[in-house]
């Protein structure tokens, strides 16, 4: 594994599946506001913790093997569906068009 510290970002994440450990079916069965809602949900973070959330969430689809429910204690998400909520964030960060808030 490559230096990416302690995977303490994939908390940020991973939290959300306490209020919604079916996420999956949400994710399939989400209306249009679903993805802007949560990626609204990505740019309250500064850009330095958005980034370290992409590198970790990438690296996370990237070893599918690793028991992501061991990062969030009394997860009740399979790891598989951790997989695809991972997934389906990376996609919507690749749009990422976190707008600079006015003042």
């Amino acid at each position: 594994m490559e230096n990416l510290g302690p995977l303490n970002f994939l908390r940020i994440p991973l939290s959300n599946l306490w209020d919604a450990p079916d996420i999956r079916q949400r994710i399939e069965q989400a209306d249009a506001r679903f993805g802007p809602r949560m990626l609204r949900w990505y740019c309250r973070y500064e850009p330095e913790n958005r980034k370290a959330i992409r590198t970790q969430l990438e690296w996370a689809v990237q070893h599918p093997a690793y028991d992501f429910k061991n990062i969030l204690l009394d997860a009740k998400t399979s790891n598989e569906d951790i997989l695809f909520y991972f997934t389906f964030l990376l996609r919507l960060i690749a749009q990422e068009k976190c707008a600079v808030e006015e003042l």
